[in-house]
Parts: structure tokens; C-alpha cells; sequence
């Protein structure tokens, strides 16, 4: 006979008592019912009585009428800052993300069915989740842009819109936003202890479900809860990782489904091959429910079809909106970029679908499903509306395509990193830093700050970058600095260690060096082989080679007895040949300076020479490596920073540590 006090001693693992309390009044109130249940549970390791409970059906049924309480100092206590150091506890070691590379996470397939259970656990029913009017997007790239872009236009039709994003730039909250803003501090602690709280009072030993969610988990079942809480119109949800195992996969029947630009990215967890990404993507899919593209591969585009015709949905492609469109409109996309026509169009088709929908009160289910490659219809946008326009042109998302001017440097910020998104930045930030090296006369020097993380190989994204003619990079770690005051707790990182963070931002250097001197199988010029061996005259006084003098004779350059400057032997130099000499010396010294710094903060004083006042402000100086001379000649500075959306982020942290309460 199970007992109250059994019971209670099942659901132990609780941490806060009041909240106990008053769930075993609940409990002995359903205990017959569960006396039902447990006729059929046998014994099932790392199983408890709990967690058998809420998988019945029984248990659904009940749970989907059931209030959870929350004790009264769950989020009056505890503020923002302790509830980032509480989730920063849900984050996964170093150690556990590599097993789940390894074994390309075997247990993804319960990824969805824990989450329904988390959602269950937070106080709300599966019920209320689908009753959220959702546009669901995935992709490789372009994914936060189109939601930004949708978001914009529902928010400028009147709508009230809840926006879901990873990963962050500076703060965690601006994941969730209201209305395109992140929400407040106040309003995120209020919903974290409260949501942090009812998952706490409910936790068990079960690893499927009965445990607390992961990060990015927690802060999905948190965002439903303030969308649903306060009444949002539509909730634009971007996916974390892949489609179909995702966090964000547990609605039964969202409005409209859209899958911007598909590549090669997360491979050791989505697969190796275009075509087993794209079936991840198209995992959103969901009957009757419409979906969208953007113009794909071939090979991503057939297993796009295949997927609708497997889960029955129709499916639709955006074409890009045209330029003759945007400037008949006189419209300038918010966000900078070419690839970004075809962002928007995949954007306002969602939210015509979305507003088909609404208007509606159904999900398209009329629509016809189409099968063959060559019937897919072609969605084109030939007419804007002025709400539309408004929300093109006011449309901001920070850290993609951004610019920032200040009165000697300028920053242009894009969280790149696949191989196809560093191509549109590079082409991006060429045009732009071009056309302002003719307002400062040529007199610019252009630098590169650069991290790269996960699985990556780098090298094909450099030799791309190698085109913008940089006269120097940087290449750093994820760490703002190692001034406490400085670093944001929303900004730590514990999924990788500091020790392999240094190790990789030195093999991108590492890769930098081999890639940018690889044109340079040709002979040098005379005077090239002079600027060599000068250059390297200025880097290398104590280890400087015996170089023919014209005076005739060897002098030992620099060494002590050497009665001339050094300024003499550069001129020297012109005159000789330096083979021996330029064979010896690194190619990378013959174009471009290199670096590494262990902080953000480090990378961007030698980047910016520590002209920005709010970089050298919080700056030791001592710890930078030496500016080269003909980088201290020049007038501006131009730094692009890309790789990264987690530098990207350090960056705005630092530069702009008010971004998100302006």
C-alpha cells in the first residue's frame, strides 16, 4: 500500500519545502488514481514512481489540470544576476559536450519528449503550448536575421510578437524578446525563479525528462512561458541545433514553418553531408502545416521534398526580393548585406502565411501538398505594403553586418562561421571598408580580429578573408578579459575549457600565417626583399643575420662593435642580393603581422592601438604585443571582427556595454 508518507519520500530530491507541501496535498488527492497507474509499473531502473506517473496517460491528464505553487520568495529573493549564475549551472561541461560529439548524441530522439515533460514540470499544459500561434524557422544560416526581419513586419502590423533567438551577444535575456526588445531584467528574473522553481520542486533521478533541462532547454520552456503569460500574438521561434531532435520541436501544428540557407555547420552532431543536415532542418515539418525555403542546393532541395512528401505539408520556395523592388520603394534593409534580399523575402512570406493563418483561424490545412520537384510553387514578392516597409527598413539585429564608427576606428561586427556566411561577410566588409579607405585618402590600416570554435576547419574561411587585404590580425580566444569587473556572467562559457581556447585561437593563427603567405610563390622584388629584411630588422634586433654592407666587408647588423645605424643598413639593403636573408625569415613577415592575445579585450587594444578611449581605459598596456611602425603611421583603422558570434558578442560587450538599454 502506498502511503503519503512513501510518496513524499519518492519526490525527495526537491529542494524547496513549501513547494513540497503543497504538492503532496495535491498528490494525496490524486493518490487512488495513481494507486491505478502503479498496477501496471514494475520495477524499471533509473525510473522513479514520479516519472512513471507523468508518462501514463493518467498522469497527463492530471498534470494538464494541475496548478504547480510556487513558494513566495521564488522570485522576489533573487535577482537577475543570481538567476544567470543559476543557469549557468544548467550548462554542460567540456567534458560532456565531447561524449556527445563522440557518440553524435545517441540519446537525441528523447531530446522532444523531455522537453513536453519540462513543460508539463514548469506549470504549463501541452494544451496551452499549441494554443501559441507559432512561425517556426531553421536553417544554417540566416536564421536570426529572417526572424528578426519577420518579427519587424508582424510587430509594424500591430501585432504583438515574442521573438526566441540563440545564441545571446551580451546578455541571455536578449534571447527572449517582446515587441523586438529584449525583455527586462526585472521581467526575466521574474519568470526564471518562477519557472527555475516549479522544475527544482519536481526533479527526480530519472535522466529522461525527471532531471533539470539543460541550458538551451530551460531557457525554451522559459520563453514559452513568457509568450504564453503575456499574451503574445505570434511567437517567432528560431531552432538551436538542427530541426528534428531540436529543443524547439515540440509543437504539434505551427502556423508556418520556413528553412533559410542550408551548409555544412555542426556536422559532428547533424551529419557530414548536405543532404543528412537537410533532413535534420526539415525536421520542423509538421502536416498540413505549410513550410517555406529559400532557393537550396539541388541536393538539399530534393531531400526537402522528400521530407514534406513523407510528413505530407506543403511546401513552398521564396525567391529573393528584387533590388528594383527594395529601390522603388526606397527601402534599405536594416541589415546590411546582398544575401540579405533573400532573409526578407523568406521573412514577409512567413508572415503572410502567418497573417493567411491567423485571419483564418486555421493552418492552411486547404492547401494542396505538392509533390514533384518541378510543381513547387514559387513565392515572389511584387507589392509592399507601408507597415512591410517600415518593418524592412527599421529592422535591427546587432552583430551581423554591423558597423560602428568611432572617431579613429571603425568596428564592422559579423558573427560569421560557416563557410558560405564568412563569403557574404567578406564581400560585405570589402565594399564597405573600400569605399571609406577613399574617404581617409588611403591612409588606413585594415585589421582582422578572428576566433573560430568547435569542429571547424578554418583555413577555407581565411583564404576568403585573405582577399580583404588586411595589414595585420589578431586572433584571440572567447574571453573578455581577465579583469573580473569587466567580464558578464551571461558571457561565461563552460562548454569549453580556457586551455582549449588558447589552443585553438593559436592554431588559427597558426592557419592565418600558412594561408597568407601561400601566394607568394613567386621571386620578390628588390625592393620587396628590402622591406623584408627591414621589417624584420625592427622585430628581430637581438637574432639580426650578417648582411653584405655597402661600404664593402660584413658588418654584423645590430650586434654589438657596429658602429652605423641601422637606418644605413636598411639602405644597404637595396642594393645587395638577400636571397640567403629572405629564405630565412617566416613568409608571413613578408605581407602580413599576426598575433595572438588570450583576451577580447587585449585583441582589441592592438587592433585599435588603444585609439578607442572606452578599449584603453580598462587596458594594460604592458601586455600588448608591439604595433608595427607602418600601422602607427596611419590615420584610421579599420577592424573586422568575425568567426564568431560568441566573439562578436565579447566585442559588443565591451564597446557597447549598454547595447541593450538604448
Amino acid at each position: 500500500m502506498l502511503s503519503k508518507k512513501n510518496l513524499s519520500s519518492l519526490i525527495s530530491c526537491t529542494t524547496h519545502s513549501l513547494v513540497l507541501k503543497s504538492m503532496l496535498s495535491y498528490y494525496s488527492a490524486v493518490l487512488q488514481n495513481l494507486k491505478v497507474t502503479l498496477n501496471n509499473f514494475k520495477c524499471r531502473p533509473r525510473k522513479s514512481v514520479f516519472t512513471f506517473y507523468i508518462e501514463s496517460e493518467l498522469g497527463k491528464r492530471n498534470l494538464s489540470k494541475m496548478s504547480l505553487p510556487v513558494s513566495n520568495d521564488a522570485n522576489e529573493d533573487f535577482g537577475y544576476e543570481e538567476a544567470v549564475k543559476a543557469l549557468l549551472d544548467l550548462q554542460s561541461n567540456a567534458e560532456v559536450i565531447a561524449k556527445i560529439r563522440q557518440s553524435r548524441d545517441q540519446k537525441k530522439h528523447l531530446n522532444v519528449p523531455n522537453m513536453k515533460k519540462y513543460i508539463l514540470r514548469s506549470g504549463l499544459t501541452m494544451e496551452q503550448a499549441d494554443s501559441l500561434s507559432v512561425i517556426h524557422v531553421s536553417g544554417t544560416k540566416g536564421k536570426g536575421s529572417t526572424c528578426a526581419f519577420c518579427e519587424r513586419i508582424l510587430n509594424c502590423q500591430g501585432f504583438k510578437t515574442g521573438l526566441f533567438t540563440s545564441p545571446h551577444l551580451i546578455e541571455v535575456r536578449e534571447r527572449i524578446r517582446l515587441n523586438g526588445l529584449p525583455i527586462s531584467k526585472e521581467m526575466f528574473s521574474k519568470y526564471f525563479w518562477k519557472v527555475h522553481s516549479r522544475l527544482k520542486a519536481t526533479q527526480t533521478e530519472d535522466v529522461d525528462g525527471g532531471r533539470m533541462p539543460a541550458y538551451f532547454a530551460f531557457l525554451t520552456v522559459l520563453s514559452l512561458n513568457v509568450f504564453i503569460s503575456e499574451h503574445v500574438d505570434v511567437a517567432v521561434m528560431e531552432v538551436g541545433i538542427g530541426g528534428q531532435y531540436d529543443s524547439t520541436n515540440f509543437f504539434s501544428s505551427p502556423a508556418v514553418c520556413g528553412v533559410t540557407s542550408l551548409g555544412l555547420d555542426h556536422t559532428s552532431v547533424l551529419g557530414n553531408t548536405l543532404e543528412e543536415i537537410a533532413w535534420n532542418k526539415a525536421g520542423i515539418f509538421k502536416t498540413s502545416c505549410p513550410a517555406i525555403t529559400v532557393p537550396q542546393d539541388p541536393r538539399a532541395i530534393k531531400v526537402l521534398i522528400e521530407r514534406s512528401v513523407e510528413i505530407q505539408n506543403p511546401l513552398y520556395i521564396a525567391e529573393p526580393v528584387s533590388q528594383e523592388l527594395l529601390d522603388s520603394h526606397h527601402v534599405i534593409l536594416g541589415i546590411s548585406g546582398h544575401k540579405q534580399a533573400e532573409n526578407a523575402s523568406l521573412a514577409i512570406q512567413l508572415y503572410r502565411f502567418w497573417r493567411q493563418s491567423h485571419t483564418d483561424g486555421s493552418s492552411n490545412t486547404r492547401l494542396p501538398v505538392i509533390n514533384p520537384p518541378d510543381e513547387i510553387p514559387i513565392l515572389t514578392v511584387d507589392l509592399l505594403d507601408v507597415a512591410t516597409i517600415k518593418g524592412l527598413s527599421s529592422c535591427n539585429w546587432p552583430g551581423r553586418t554591423q558597423t560602428l564608427r568611432r572617431e579613429h576606428v571603425t568596428y564592422y561586427l559579423d558573427g560569421a562561421h560557416t563557410l558560405e556566411s564568412i563569403q557574404v561577410c567578406a564581400t560585405w566588409f570589402k565594399a564597405a571598408a573600400d569605399k571609406e579607405r577613399q574617404l581617409h585618402r588611403e591612409n588606413v590600416a585594415r585589421i582582422l580580429i578572428f576566433n573560430s570554435t568547435g569542429d571547424r576547419d578554418v583555413k577555407p574561411f581565411l583564404s576568403i578573408l585573405k582577399a580583404c587585404e588586411f595589414d595585420g590580425a589578431m586572433f584571440c580566444t572567447n574571453i573578455s578579459s581577465t579583469n573580473d569587473a569587466l567580464i558578464k556572467t551571461d558571457q561565461i562559457n563552460r562548454t569549453v575549457t580556457a586551455n582549449a581556447m588558447v589552443q585553438r585561437a593559436e592554431e588559427n593563427r597558426t592557419s592565418w600565417d600558412s594561408v597568407s603567405c601561400c601566394d607568394l610563390g613567386h621571386p620578390l622584388t628588390r625592393q620587396q626583399q628590402a622591406e623584408v629584411i627591414s621589417d624584420h630588422l625592427d622585430h628581430n634586433f637581438n637574432n639580426a643575420a650578417e648582411v653584405p654592407c655597402n661600404t664593402g666587408g660584413i658588418n654584423p647588423i645590430l650586434k654589438e662593435g657596429c658602429i652605423k645605424g641601422i637606418g644605413h643598413h636598411q639602405n644597404c639593403l637595396k642594393n645587395h642580393s638577400l636571397g640567403p636573408i629572405v629564405g630565412a625569415i617566416h613568409p608571413r613577415e613578408i605581407k602580413r603581422v599576426s598575433h595572438f592575445a588570450p583576451t577580447i579585450l587585449e585583441a582589441l587594444g592592438w587592433a585599435s592601438q588603444c585609439r578607442d578611449p572606452i578599449v584603453s581605459e580598462s587596458l594594460d598596456r604592458s601586455s600588448l604585443p608591439d604595433i608595427a611602425p607602418f600601422l602607427k603611421e596611419k590615420s584610421h583603422i579599420q577592424i573586422l571582427v568575425t568567426g564568431s558570434l560568441h566573439l562578436v558578442g565579447g566585442v559588443l560587450g565591451i564597446i557597447c556595454p549598454d547595447l541593450n538599454d538604448s
